[in-house]
């Protein structure tokens, strides 16, 4: 049987790691001194690669709990999903109201002679030609579902960004703001 920690577990496991990380140490962080030599091999494999830390916390979800060697990655490459079967759902949808994001576009456009991402500057058009012409998504910046019945958006709450950065406001809670996004994104570049 296997057993996971408890959340003081994981608040303190996750403090050993912030004592091997050197922004929060340089920072004046100090984190628990406790880290063994386990800890300091996963920082040193996961720090600097999200993406291969993302990887194996979904392995870890989905309880995959084998060694990734040539074998599994063999059965992975190789496993078939059968997918595109029709089925039917019947649930509750926040109703949207398009106008408001044309304008929104229509007044991006007049202000700056382009739909660009407000947080990383992607322009569709400049990327994909005439297929990428007006496109660009529309973000609530006051979440539809925390709206009360009757409540209004204005075409000021309305972001628009690249599907990309849209979808990493919403990858997990809470929702990034857009001030939080365009920092993670100017930190990156």
């Amino acid at each position: 049987m296997i057993t996971f920690r408890n959340a003081n577990g994981v608040a303190m496991k996750l403090m050993n790691f912030r004592s091997l990380d050197p922004v929060f140490t340089a920072g004046g962080g100090k984190g628990l001194n406790s880290a063994s030599k386990l800890d300091r091999m996963v920082w040193d494999e996961f720090a600097d690669d999200r993406q291969a830390l993302a990887i194996a916390a979904e392995a870890i979800r989905q309880g995959i709990t084998a060694d990734l060697d040539e074998d599994v990655l063999d059965e992975i490459e190789s496993y078939e999903a059968k997918e595109g079967r029709v089925s039917y759902r019947l649930h509750r949808h926040l109703e949207r109201d398009r106008k408001i994001v044309a304008l929104r576009k229509m007044s991006a456009l007049k202000k700056h002679g382009k739909l660009e991402c407000e947080a990383c500057d992607f322009d569709f058009l400049a990327t994909y030609g005439p297929r990428g012409a007006g496109y660009i998504e529309a973000h609530h910046t006051n979440p539809v579902h925390a709206m009360s019945q009757g409540e209004t958006t204005k075409v000021s709450d309305l972001a628009l960004l690249c599907a990309n950065c849209h979808r990493m406001v919403h990858a997990a809670k809470p929702w990034l703001t857009l001030a939080q996004l365009r920092v993670l994104v100017s930190e990156r570049s």
